[in-house]
C-alpha cells in the first residue's frame, strides 16, 4: 500500500513509500481509510513525534478486518478513532480514562503509523461509530473537534454567557469558537494579516464578534471598549508568543486563560503582574481524552457544529505535496487528503 512516512525530525524528511499492509492484533482493527486532514504537527512536527513513522491522525474511514477478541465492532462500520493507540492502563491517568497525560502512551501518526495511508490499525477502544448523516471528509474533522470539546468544556468549563476570546483563526480556533457558541457564550474571535478568509468563515459560522488585530495592538494589548465587555475566557489557539502576551493583557482579572496551541518557544511573562495582580488561572489543554470525544459526537448529532465548512481543499494522497503546501497557507483553512 502507498504510505506517507515521516523518516527523520527534519521538515522535509518525508516521502511517499509502498508498505505492507497492516495486520490487527487480537484486540485491533483494520480500517480502510476514507479521508485523513492535515495538521500543524504533520507539517511542523512536535516532541512526541518518532520516526520513521507513517503520519497522519485526523481521520474517517471503514473496518474492513477485526481482530479475534473484538466483539463489538463489524466489518463496514464506517468510523473514526481516537489518536491513542498504546496506553500503559496502569497509572493514575489511566485509571480515570485522563489517557492523554499517561507518561507511555504512544499516538497514531506520531509514534504508531498513521492514516496518511490506505490502510491502519487502531485498538478497539479507540474506534467511534460515524452519525449516520456524515461524510468521511467532515467526518476526518473529528479528532480536533475533540480537542476543542476537551479545551473548551472539559479544562475552561466554560459557562453560558461568559465572553470568550478565541485568538487565532485557523481550524482549531474555528472549532473552538464553535463549540463556545453551542454552549451558550458570546464568541469573540481576532486574527491578524491575512487572515481575512479565515475571519470571514468564522462571521458565517455566526461567531458574535470579529477584528483584525495591527501589530500596535498585540504589542500595547486592545482597548476593552472596542470589544464592549470584559473577556472571561482566552483561548489561544495559534502558538504564536505575542498572541499569548495579548491574550493575558486583555482578560478580565479573575479570568481563565486556555493554551490551546503549540507554542515552539519559550515566554518571558511577568508573574506579578498576571498572577498577583490580576489572580488569573491559566490552564493548558492537551489533544482529548474518551468523554472529549463523546462530547464532539454529541455536538454533530445536534448540527451545533460545522465541520464540512472549514475542509477548502480535498486531494489524493498522491498529492501530498502539494496539500502540505497548502495548509501553510492562509489562504487555506483544513486540507485533506485521500488515499
Amino acid at each position: 500500500m502507498k504510505a506517507l512516512v515521516k523518516y527523520g525530525k527534519g521538515e522535509n524528511e518525508i516521502e511517499l513509500r509502498d508498505l505492507p499492509e497492516p495486520q490487527p492484533q487480537p484486540k485491533e482493527v483494520k480500517v480502510k481509510v476514507k479521508a485523513t486532514g492535515i495538521c500543524g504537527t504533520d507539517l511542523y512536527g512536535y516532541p512526541a513525534l518518532r520516526p520513521p513513522v507513517v503520519l497522519g491522525h485526523e481521520t474517517a474511514g471503514i473496518i474492513v478486518e477485526v481482530g479475534e477478541e473484538v466483539k463489538d465492532i463489524k466489518v463496514g462500520d464506517r468510523v473514526t478513532t481516537e489518536t491513542t493507540a498504546y496506553i500503559c492502563g496502569k497509572c493514575r491517568y489511566c485509571q480515570s480514562q485522563q489517557y492523554n497525560l499517561c507518561n507511555y502512551r504512544r499516538g497514531l501518526g506520531s509514534a504508531v503509523n498513521g492514516a496518511f495511508a490506505e490502510y491502519f490499525v487502531i485498538r478497539k477502544e479507540s474506534i467511534h461509530p460515524l452519525p449516520a448523516h456524515l461524510d468521511f471528509i467532515s467526518a476526518s474533522l473529528f479528532e480536533p473537534l475533540s480537542c476543542a470539546t476537551h479545551a473548551v468544556m472539559e479544562q475552561a468549563n466554560l459557562l453560558r454567557e461568559e465572553v470568550a476570546l478565541v485568538l487565532g483563526p485557523g481550524p482549531l480556533g474555528l472549532l473552538v469558537a464553535q463549540v463556545a457558541k453551542a454552549v451558550g457564550a458570546r464568541v469573540i474571535m481576532g486574527g491578524i494579516e491575512g487572515d481575512e478568509k479565515r475571519l470571514a468563515l468564522a462571521q458565517k459560522l455566526g461567531i458574535d464578534l470579529v477584528f483584525k488585530l495591527e501589530k500596535k495592538d498585540l504589542e500595547e494589548g486592545l482597548s476593552n471598549t472596542l470589544i464592549g465587555k470584559d473577556i472571561d475566557v482566552v483561548f489561544e489557539c495559534s502558538g504564536s508568543t505575542s498572541a499569548v502576551k495579548y491574550g493575558l493583557k486583555i482578560i478580565r482579572k479573575g479570568g481563565r486563560f486556555l493554551q490551546v496551541g503549540i507554542v515552539h518557544q519559550p515566554i518571558e511573562l511577568d508573574f506579578n503582574e498576571f498572577f498577583f495582580n490580576k489572580e488569573l488561572s491559566i490552564i493548558g489543554s492537551r489533544t482529548q481524552r474518551p468523554s472529549s470525544w463523546e462530547k464532539a459526537i454529541k455536538l454533530v448529532n445536534k448540527e451545533q457544529v460545522n465541520l464540512r465548512e472549514l475542509v477548502s481543499e480535498v486531494l489524493p494522497l498522491s498529492k501530498w505535496e502539494e496539500g502540505f503546501q497548502k495548509a501553510r497557507e492562509k489562504s487555506s483553512i483544513k486540507v485533506v487528503l485521500q488515499p
